[in-house]
């Protein structure tokens, strides 16, 4: 099954990401579940991270927030919010 993964930074440590980027990164690589698709969103008409977007494939919804809860990112209050959804591609169009 696939599931969004949508989180939005935490805007009074906005540090944060980068202290925590290389420990985030091997996590992901390291990732139990399959990452189709991952990577930081931005501000509108900036460059500045304001977030991070995962798809991932896992055979439940708590395999998929028991990887999100473990991400350094999480652990280390990069996120304010955090959602994880059921998700049906519709169209991909790679």
């Amino acid at each position: 099954m696939l599931y969004v993964i949508y989180c939005k930074d935490n805007p009074t440590t906005p540090t944060r990401r980068d202290e925590f980027y290389d420990a985030h990164r091997a996590y992901l690589k390291s990732a139990p579940i399959k990452i189709l698709v991952a990577g930081p969103y931005t501000a509108i008409n900036s460059d500045n991270k304001t977030g991070s977007l995962l798809i991932v494939e896992a055979e439940t919804l708590e395999q998929a927030v028991d990887f999100q809860r473990n991400d350094p990112f999480a652990l280390n209050g990069v996120w304010s919010e955090v959602s994880v959804n059921p998700f049906i591609k519709s169209i991909d169009q790679r």
